[in-house]
This record gives C-alpha cells, sequence and structure tokens, in this order.
C-alpha cells in the first residue's frame, strides 16, 4: 500500500505523530485525533506544513467516547474520505502498585487503551468493507505479551487490544481487511518515566512508523497478526 487515506488516533505527540509524518512522507492523506487542542493545533500546523493542509485533518475527539469517535470518523471521511488504513494509537499508562490502584485509574485506562481502540474500529471498519478492504495496525505493548510490575492496569489493557486486534482479524480477513498488533517495549516517547533510562537505549518513535509502513509493503496475501519489537539489551 503505497498511499490513500490513514487515520491515526493519538496522532498528536510521540508514536501517533511520528507515524502520521511518516504516512504523509509515503503519500497518505491523514486524519488525526486527539483530546489536548494545543497539542492537536500544534500537530496539524506541523503536518500541513509538511504535506499540504489539504491532506490533512484534525479533530478533537476522545476515543473512549462514542460520540467523539463517530463525530471523528465522519468529519475525517467527508474530508479526506474512507480508511485505508487504521492506527489504533491513543493511549495512557499510569505507574502504580495494584493494590494501589484507584478505580479511576483503572477505568480511565481501559477505556483509554482498549474501550478506545473497540470505537474507532466499529466505527471506521464499516468504511473500509465498503471501498473493498484495508488494514488495521493497533500499537499495543511488550505489556501486552508479559506482565509488568506496577503497570497492572495498563498490562491488561494491551493485553486486551491483542486479542482484540486477532479477533478483528479473524472476521474481516475475508473481507480483505488485514489486521497486525505492533508490541513494542520501552519507546522514547513522554509515557516512558519509568523505569529511568537513557532515550537513546529506547526504542525510537521512528521505529515504530518504519513498522507500519513494512507491514503496509507485504503483499496483499501475507497476514502478520503481531510484531514484538524489543530492545538488543533485553534479549
Amino acid at each position: 500500500m503505497t498511499r490513500g487515506t490513514a487515520y491515526v488516533t493519538g496522532g498528536t505527540s510521540g508514536i501517533g505523530l511520528t507515524v502520521a509524518r511518516a504516512l504523509l512522507e509515503r503519500g497518505f492523506a491523514v486524519a488525526i485525533c486527539g483530546r489536548d487542542p494545543g497539542r492537536l493545533e500544534r500537530a496539524e500546523a506541523e503536518l500541513g506544513a509538511l504535506a499540504g493542509p489539504e491532506r490533512v485533518a484534525a479533530t478533537r475527539a476522545d476515543v473512549s467516547r462514542a460520540a467523539d469517535v463517530e463525530r471523528w470518523v465522519s468529519d475525517a471521511a467527508g474530508r479526506l474520505g474512507p480508511p485505508d488504513l487504521l492506527v489504533l494509537n491513543a493511549g495512557i499508562a499510569v505507574y502504580d502498585e495494584l493494590v494501589s490502584t484507584s478505580e479511576e485509574t483503572w477505568d480511565e485506562t481501559i477505556d483509554v487503551n482498549l474501550k478506545g481502540p473497540f470505537l474507532v474500529a466499529r466505527a471506521a471498519v464499516p468504511l473500509m468493507r465498503e471501498r473493498g478492504g484495508g488494514y488495521v495496525v493497533a500499537i499495543s505493548s511488550l505489556s501486552g505479551k508479559e506482565g509488568m510490575p506496577r503497570l497492572s492496569a495498563y498490562c491488561a489493557s494491551k493485553f486486551g487490544l491483542v486479542g482484540l486486534t486477532e479477533s478483528l482479524l479473524r472476521e474481516e480477513v475475508g473481507r480483505g481487511i488485514r489486521a497486525t498488533a505492533i508490541c513494542p517495549g520501552m519507546v522514547a516517547t513522554a509515557m516512558a518515566t519509568e523505569p529511568a533510562m537513557p532515550r537513546e537505549e529506547m526504542i525510537q518513535p521512528e521505529d515504530i512508523a518504519k513498522t507500519v509502513l513494512w507491514l503496509l509493503d507485504l503483499s496483499p496475501q501475507v497476514v502478520v497478526r503481531e510484531v514484538v519489537i524489543e530492545r538488543t539489551g533485553v534479549v
């Protein structure tokens, strides 16, 4: 897939913004969403300067709210067309032991990291069906493969996202829609606050963007259920 229309959640910073940038450079039109108005405005200006404002659509939306998701998908489809690619990236992490994790923290983490991808896929995949196919890439985590201390809510959400993505793949692959979960270790973004580690030793957001592009370059008959990305120092 060399061009088309991509929808990227959490596209205002970190992995999402880096992926959006790479997709624009590849020739895609890109719709992003985010909760913070200031970040959204800055990201829209940066991406518009890179590829032209006509190829960028930015909408304020909280992916954990169905009404926001439906409004964003409708706005993106109206401005750029239905999606060829959907990148489920929006996520949050709060570090705390399970016994100290509040119900509020648990609920918000599950809502953003797991309910959000469900709501976005539910709204966007029917548009992919109508156009005859597409690709869904979910940004999960190594914490969606292994339980990590002080990250019980995050791990639960990311384990769930891997399962959601594989279920979606099995439901939709016969309609020409593939789905892959990318599961990286610590990525050098603002979310990476624990454990303390030099940022140059972390996985870089550009590595995730390159992985997305690699998936798009594969032959249509190839299915990749998940990609696990780790640092050389931990293998």
